[in-house]
Protein backbone atom coordinates (compact mmCIF):
# COMPACT_ATOMS: atom_id res chain seq x y z
CA UNK A 1 0.00 0.00 0.00
CA UNK A 2 1.11 3.68 -0.58
CA UNK A 3 0.12 6.21 0.64
CA UNK A 4 -0.24 9.87 -0.85
CA UNK A 5 -1.11 13.39 1.63
CA UNK A 6 -2.83 15.68 -0.10
CA UNK A 7 -3.26 19.39 1.15
CA UNK A 8 -5.46 21.18 -0.69
CA UNK A 9 -6.67 25.48 -0.14
CA UNK A 10 -3.72 26.23 1.97
CA UNK A 11 -3.83 30.18 0.23
CA UNK A 12 -0.36 31.07 1.63
CA UNK A 13 1.33 34.40 0.55
CA UNK A 14 3.87 37.54 1.73
CA UNK A 15 1.48 39.91 1.47
CA UNK A 16 -1.55 38.19 4.02
CA UNK A 17 0.09 35.45 6.29
CA UNK A 18 -3.40 34.69 7.98
CA UNK A 19 -3.36 31.16 7.03
CA UNK A 20 0.58 30.33 7.20
CA UNK A 21 0.84 29.25 10.46
CA UNK A 22 -1.90 26.57 9.88
CA UNK A 23 0.61 25.98 6.48
CA UNK A 24 3.25 24.92 8.89
CA UNK A 25 1.06 22.65 10.78
CA UNK A 26 -0.76 20.71 8.37
CA UNK A 27 2.78 20.63 6.91
CA UNK A 28 4.66 19.34 10.08
CA UNK A 29 1.78 16.50 10.29
CA UNK A 30 2.33 15.35 6.72
CA UNK A 31 5.36 14.69 7.27
CA UNK A 32 4.94 12.89 10.38
CA UNK A 33 2.47 10.38 8.36
CA UNK A 34 5.47 9.84 6.09
CA UNK A 35 3.87 9.43 2.55
CA UNK A 36 5.05 8.32 -0.13
CA UNK A 37 3.95 11.94 -2.36
CA UNK A 38 2.31 14.63 -1.53
CA UNK A 39 0.09 16.66 -3.90
CA UNK A 40 -0.61 20.43 -3.73
CA UNK A 41 -4.27 20.72 -5.41
CA UNK A 42 -4.69 24.19 -6.26
CA UNK A 43 -4.74 27.79 -4.10
CA UNK A 44 -1.22 26.88 -2.70
CA UNK A 45 -1.08 31.08 -2.91
CA UNK A 46 -2.74 34.06 -1.39
CA UNK A 47 -2.97 35.72 -5.01
CA UNK A 48 -0.19 34.32 -7.10
CA UNK A 49 -2.66 35.23 -9.72
CA UNK A 50 -1.58 39.20 -9.42
CA UNK A 51 1.80 38.76 -7.35
CA UNK A 52 4.85 37.11 -7.78
CA UNK A 53 5.96 37.70 -5.02
CA UNK A 54 3.19 35.11 -3.43
CA UNK A 55 4.69 33.00 -5.66
CA UNK A 56 7.86 32.96 -4.64
CA UNK A 57 7.28 32.67 -1.17
CA UNK A 58 4.95 29.64 -2.21
CA UNK A 59 7.77 28.41 -3.95
CA UNK A 60 9.75 28.37 -0.77
CA UNK A 61 7.71 27.48 1.30
CA UNK A 62 7.26 23.89 -0.59
CA UNK A 63 10.99 23.13 0.84
CA UNK A 64 9.43 21.85 4.56
CA UNK A 65 7.79 18.83 2.91
CA UNK A 66 9.93 15.66 3.78
CA UNK A 67 9.04 13.94 0.90
CA UNK A 68 8.65 14.71 -3.47
CA UNK A 69 5.55 16.92 -4.24
CA UNK A 70 3.37 17.63 -6.98
CA UNK A 71 1.41 20.93 -7.61
CA UNK A 72 -1.79 22.18 -9.45
CA UNK A 73 -2.81 25.75 -9.62
CA UNK A 74 -5.74 26.95 -8.23
CA UNK A 75 -7.90 29.92 -9.52
CA UNK A 76 -5.37 32.27 -6.90
CA UNK A 77 -2.40 30.80 -8.54
CA UNK A 78 -3.06 31.31 -11.86
CA UNK A 79 -6.74 33.25 -12.28
CA UNK A 80 -10.07 32.34 -13.51
CA UNK A 81 -12.12 30.29 -16.11
CA UNK A 82 -14.94 32.88 -16.51
CA UNK A 83 -13.46 35.47 -19.27
CA UNK A 84 -15.37 38.19 -17.67
CA UNK A 85 -13.41 37.91 -14.54
CA UNK A 86 -11.38 41.12 -12.87
CA UNK A 87 -8.21 38.16 -13.41
CA UNK A 88 -8.85 35.50 -15.70
CA UNK A 89 -6.62 33.00 -16.54
CA UNK A 90 -4.69 33.29 -19.48
CA UNK A 91 -1.20 32.76 -21.02
CA UNK A 92 1.01 35.49 -18.33
CA UNK A 93 -0.49 33.79 -15.46
CA UNK A 94 -0.04 30.63 -16.40
CA UNK A 95 3.73 31.39 -17.66
CA UNK A 96 4.87 32.75 -14.23
CA UNK A 97 3.28 29.70 -12.76
CA UNK A 98 5.09 27.11 -15.06
CA UNK A 99 8.54 28.77 -14.56
CA UNK A 100 8.34 28.44 -10.60
CA UNK A 101 6.37 25.28 -10.27
CA UNK A 102 6.41 23.52 -13.30
CA UNK A 103 3.88 22.44 -15.92
CA UNK A 104 0.66 23.09 -14.79
CA UNK A 105 -0.54 19.67 -15.84
CA UNK A 106 1.25 16.48 -15.26
CA UNK A 107 0.70 12.62 -14.97
CA UNK A 108 3.30 10.57 -12.42
CA UNK A 109 3.82 6.50 -12.18
CA UNK A 110 5.48 6.31 -9.54
CA UNK A 111 2.70 4.31 -7.56
CA UNK A 112 2.89 0.87 -8.42
CA UNK A 113 -0.10 -0.16 -10.88
CA UNK A 114 -1.61 3.57 -10.71
CA UNK A 115 -1.15 6.67 -12.60
CA UNK A 116 -1.92 9.75 -11.70
CA UNK A 117 -2.94 12.51 -13.32
CA UNK A 118 -3.17 15.99 -12.84
CA UNK A 119 -4.90 18.65 -14.71
CA UNK A 120 -4.99 22.69 -14.62
CA UNK A 121 -8.80 23.37 -14.47
CA UNK A 122 -8.37 26.92 -14.51
CA UNK A 123 -8.31 26.39 -18.88
CA UNK A 124 -11.29 24.22 -19.48
CA UNK A 125 -13.50 26.44 -21.62
CA UNK A 126 -11.41 29.25 -21.95
CA UNK A 127 -10.37 28.59 -25.42
CA UNK A 128 -7.10 29.40 -24.19
CA UNK A 129 -4.41 27.41 -26.78
CA UNK A 130 -3.08 25.79 -22.91
CA UNK A 131 -6.25 24.37 -23.59
CA UNK A 132 -6.27 22.56 -26.29
CA UNK A 133 -2.61 21.53 -25.63
CA UNK A 134 -4.14 19.74 -22.38
CA UNK A 135 -6.74 17.72 -23.58
CA UNK A 136 -4.20 15.95 -26.08
CA UNK A 137 -2.30 15.30 -22.96
CA UNK A 138 -5.38 13.94 -21.73
CA UNK A 139 -5.74 11.60 -24.26
CA UNK A 140 -2.61 10.12 -23.99
CA UNK A 141 -2.34 9.92 -20.31
CA UNK A 142 -5.69 8.47 -19.46
CA UNK A 143 -5.40 5.37 -21.52
CA UNK A 144 -3.42 3.17 -19.32
CA UNK A 145 -3.07 -0.49 -18.04
CA UNK A 146 -2.72 1.23 -14.77
CA UNK A 147 -5.71 2.15 -12.41
CA UNK A 148 -6.05 5.86 -12.94
CA UNK A 149 -6.46 8.97 -10.46
CA UNK A 150 -7.42 12.36 -11.96
CA UNK A 151 -6.61 15.35 -9.66
CA UNK A 152 -8.25 18.82 -10.57
CA UNK A 153 -8.71 22.00 -8.55
CA UNK A 154 -12.18 22.54 -9.37
CA UNK A 155 -15.19 19.66 -9.07
CA UNK A 156 -15.53 18.51 -12.31
CA UNK A 157 -19.76 19.61 -10.75
CA UNK A 158 -21.28 19.95 -7.48
CA UNK A 159 -24.47 17.95 -7.79
CA UNK A 160 -24.96 16.36 -10.80
CA UNK A 161 -23.31 16.25 -13.93
CA UNK A 162 -26.01 17.88 -16.10
CA UNK A 163 -26.17 20.90 -13.84
CA UNK A 164 -26.10 24.42 -15.10
CA UNK A 165 -22.82 26.51 -15.58
CA UNK A 166 -20.89 27.67 -12.37
CA UNK A 167 -18.10 29.17 -13.60
CA UNK A 168 -16.08 30.31 -10.43
CA UNK A 169 -17.29 27.11 -8.70
CA UNK A 170 -16.95 23.97 -10.83
CA UNK A 171 -15.86 23.07 -14.59
CA UNK A 172 -18.81 24.49 -17.21
CA UNK A 173 -20.80 22.27 -19.16
CA UNK A 174 -19.10 21.55 -22.55
CA UNK A 175 -16.15 20.90 -21.34
CA UNK A 176 -17.44 19.17 -18.07
CA UNK A 177 -19.30 16.69 -20.85
CA UNK A 178 -15.78 16.25 -22.96
CA UNK A 179 -13.93 15.32 -19.81
CA UNK A 180 -16.69 12.64 -18.76
CA UNK A 181 -16.64 10.85 -22.00
CA UNK A 182 -12.80 10.85 -21.76
CA UNK A 183 -13.22 9.33 -17.95
CA UNK A 184 -15.90 6.68 -19.07
CA UNK A 185 -13.87 5.53 -22.12
CA UNK A 186 -10.89 5.21 -20.12
CA UNK A 187 -12.64 4.06 -16.96
CA UNK A 188 -10.71 6.57 -14.54
CA UNK A 189 -10.95 5.19 -10.82
CA UNK A 190 -11.44 8.26 -9.32
CA UNK A 191 -11.34 11.93 -9.21
CA UNK A 192 -9.88 14.12 -6.73
CA UNK A 193 -10.37 18.17 -5.96
CA UNK A 194 -10.38 20.91 -3.86
CA UNK A 195 -11.81 24.46 -3.70
CA UNK A 196 -15.07 23.62 -1.78
CA UNK A 197 -13.32 23.78 1.38
CA UNK A 198 -15.20 21.02 2.22
CA UNK A 199 -15.02 17.25 2.10
CA UNK A 200 -16.85 14.36 0.48
CA UNK A 201 -16.76 10.85 -0.69
CA UNK A 202 -18.92 9.82 -3.50
CA UNK A 203 -18.67 6.45 -4.57
CA UNK A 204 -21.47 5.89 -7.63
CA UNK A 205 -22.82 2.83 -9.18
CA UNK A 206 -21.09 3.34 -12.11
CA UNK A 207 -18.12 5.81 -13.16
CA UNK A 208 -15.29 7.09 -10.76
CA UNK A 209 -15.34 7.62 -7.28
CA UNK A 210 -15.43 11.71 -6.49
CA UNK A 211 -13.56 13.05 -3.47
CA UNK A 212 -13.59 16.57 -2.30
CA UNK A 213 -10.24 17.52 -0.21
CA UNK A 214 -10.94 19.52 2.87
CA UNK A 215 -8.64 22.82 3.21
CA UNK A 216 -5.99 23.62 5.37
CA UNK A 217 -7.27 27.50 5.66
CA UNK A 218 -10.59 28.45 5.80
CA UNK A 219 -14.04 27.60 6.26
CA UNK A 220 -16.90 28.76 4.45
CA UNK A 221 -20.70 29.63 5.21
CA UNK A 222 -23.33 27.74 3.58
CA UNK A 223 -24.93 31.42 3.12
CA UNK A 224 -22.05 32.30 1.04
CA UNK A 225 -22.03 29.31 -0.83
CA UNK A 226 -23.87 27.30 -4.01
CA UNK A 227 -26.44 24.00 -2.87
CA UNK A 228 -23.55 21.11 -2.13
CA UNK A 229 -22.68 18.54 -0.36
CA UNK A 230 -20.35 17.40 2.07
CA UNK A 231 -18.92 18.00 5.50
CA UNK A 232 -17.52 21.28 7.30
CA UNK A 233 -14.03 20.02 7.79
CA UNK A 234 -10.27 21.14 7.66
CA UNK A 235 -7.56 19.35 6.94
CA UNK A 236 -5.41 17.12 4.90
CA UNK A 237 -6.50 13.93 3.09
CA UNK A 238 -4.54 10.79 3.05
CA UNK A 239 -5.37 8.32 0.28
CA UNK A 240 -4.00 4.56 0.47
CA UNK A 241 -3.54 3.33 -3.10
CA UNK A 242 -3.00 -0.93 -3.28
CA UNK A 243 -3.69 -3.68 -5.81
CA UNK A 244 -7.41 -3.64 -4.08
CA UNK A 245 -8.67 -0.33 -4.81
CA UNK A 246 -8.00 3.15 -3.44
CA UNK A 247 -9.07 4.95 -0.01
CA UNK A 248 -9.52 8.06 0.86
CA UNK A 249 -9.08 9.35 4.60
CA UNK A 250 -9.99 12.86 6.26
CA UNK A 251 -8.04 14.17 8.31
CA UNK A 252 -8.02 16.53 10.89
CA UNK A 253 -4.71 18.53 11.37
CA UNK A 254 -4.48 19.27 15.69
CA UNK A 255 -3.79 22.83 16.44
CA UNK A 256 -5.03 24.14 12.93
CA UNK A 257 -7.53 27.55 13.44
CA UNK A 258 -10.42 27.65 12.65
CA UNK A 259 -11.73 30.75 9.77
CA UNK A 260 -14.51 31.73 8.08
CA UNK A 261 -13.51 33.72 5.41
CA UNK A 262 -16.99 35.86 6.03
CA UNK A 263 -15.45 37.06 9.30
CA UNK A 264 -13.30 39.16 7.59
CA UNK A 265 -15.70 41.11 6.04
CA UNK A 266 -14.11 41.07 2.50
CA UNK A 267 -11.28 42.51 3.38
CA UNK A 268 -9.57 39.38 2.29
CA UNK A 269 -10.66 38.54 -0.54
CA UNK A 270 -13.99 39.95 -2.48
CA UNK A 271 -17.47 37.12 -2.48
CA UNK A 272 -18.34 35.32 -5.60
CA UNK A 273 -21.20 34.87 -7.16
CA UNK A 274 -23.01 31.59 -5.76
Amino acid sequence: MTKIAVIADPHIGIGSQVFVENWHRAVSHVNMRECALTVILGDLTFDAANSRSDLDFAQTSLSALHGPCLVLPGNHDVGDVDRSSPQPADAERIARWTETFGPDYWLCDAVPGWRLVGIDSQILGTGLEREEEQWAFLETALRSDRRTVLFTHQPLFLERWDEGDRPYWATCGVPRQRMRGLLDMTGTSAVVSAHMHRALAAVPARGPAFFWTPATSFLTRNSSMPAQDGTEIMGVTILDLSEHGMTAGFDPVPGLETFYIEDFNGSLYPAPAK
